[in-house]
């Protein structure tokens, strides 16, 4: 395997996000006990809602965004809902950092789809723009200064493949 020019792994890390889980997690929990506080408790009737509330959490928690960009591919995944995928720089056409507004943009963050491309994000405004011949998809980055500096070296590579196409 290549050596690593740019590697990161993110995960959803906003505030409001888990607030926002938590806060319904233990509503509902909190309701399922509140409201049967006079029953004697049923295991079996709070097993399924309990069992959903804890697995809904896990998978929150296990969402992950991996990117790798090597000497001569950019490789990303978003656990657990894609596979590796791999693209070798002769397939890439180009790749640009850029700013942009996930939630103008695309609707929010996550996996989406714009009407153009695709963008795979867990937040933040820069994301790392990759267009081959018959694909378009942003990959969000938390490190912008590092994602240029690799996609410099897909730069570097692009015109000496060019360069040796002419000769």
């Amino acid at each position: 395997m290549a050596q690593d020019i740019f590697q990161e792994t993110q995960r959803f890390r906003q505030i409001w996000i888990w607030v926002l889980i938590l806060g319904i997690t233990g509503i509902s929990l909190g309701s399922l006990f509140l409201f049967e506080k006079d029953a004697p408790i049923n295991i079996g009737y709070l097993a399924f809602p309990v069992g959903m509330l804890l697995l809904l959490n896990i998978l929150f928690l296990s969402f992950t965004l991996t990117t790798r960009i090597e000497a001569d591919s950019l490789s990303y995944r978003f656990f657990p809902f894609t596979r590796w995928r791999t693209f070798r720089f002769e397939e890439i056409e180009a790749m640009e950092l850029r700013e942009y507004n996930g939630l103008w943009e695309y609707g929010g963050w996550g996996i989406k789809w714009n009407g153009d491309s695709w963008s795979y994000t867990t937040g933040g405004k820069w994301g790392i723009l990759v267009k081959t011949q018959d694909k378009k998809f942003l990959i969000g980055t938390q490190k912008p200064e590092e994602a240029k500096q690799a996609i410099a070296q897909f730069l570097v590579f692009k015109s000496a493949s060019s360069e040796s196409e002419k000769e």
